[in-house]
């Protein structure tokens, strides 16, 4: 024995009327095959109600138990007439034949708007997340002194600036002012002295600085 094709699967949704004591083997057999289809079941226990078969006391509980509705299940056995589902529920049940797939029936929904703003990555997330974890942890890095310049920082967790790479190594000895770590402060500005001979007399000025705070 075989299972439904899908042609006729959709006719007998739209024409239960058409049900008779051939098609109920196949029916067996679609749903061995499709446990989860409610309407194989429903087209069950209404072929067999038709048919006054034996099986209708099998099969009635289970359509009962899988019907969206047991009062439309209850109407569909009484009235040959009465339409298993509506076309939006018999194309779902076609195509899921077709892909050989277990069926579920879905009930009418609405298609949520999609977001247009462009997601953050996990990466950029994970980054954020450091940031934040550090300056709590390290509440003196958010109060910047008045002569000194703000520090940010942003989501790739670089030090923000202006000018030339060292500029990175001057930020980071700003934090180490912040984070009241004076003497690797001063180490840092020596070699940015030795470094940058050009601009020793700033570098110098802010060595001068932090010996007056020592």
């Amino acid at each position: 024995m075989s299972i439904v094709e899908k042609e006729m699967f959709g006719d007998l949704v739209s024409n239960p009327s058409k049900l008779d004591q051939h098609i109920i083997p196949h029916l067996e057999d679609t749903v061995d095959r499709f446990p989860f289809c409610q309407i194989g079941y429903s087209l069950l226990a209404k072929a067999t109600a038709s048919t006054q078969s034996e099986s209708f006391s099998k099969y009635k509980p289970r359509a009962a138990a899988y019907a969206l509705s047991r009062v439309a299940l209850q109407q569909l056995v009484e009235n040959s007439e009465e339409r298993l589902a509506d076309p939006i529920q018999e194309r779902a049940i076609e195509h899921a034949l077709l892909l050989d797939t277990e069926v579920v029936v879905p009930e009418p929904f609405a298609l949520e708007e999609e977001s247009l703003e462009k997601p953050i990555t996990d990466e950029q997330k994970k980054q954020k997340q450091i940031i934040e974890g550090f300056m709590r942890k390290n509440p003196r890095i958010a109060r910047q002194e008045n002569d000194l310049e703000p520090v940010s920082l942003d989501l790739n967790g670089r030090l923000a600036h202006r000018g030339g790479s060292s500029i990175d190594t001057e930020a980071f000895a700003k934090i180490l002012i912040n984070q009241g770590k004076i003497d690797k402060a001063k180490d840092v500005y020596q070699k940015l002295i030795l470094k940058n001979p050009e601009k020793r007399n700033y570098f110098a000025k802010k060595l001068g600085e932090l010996n007056r705070l020592a």
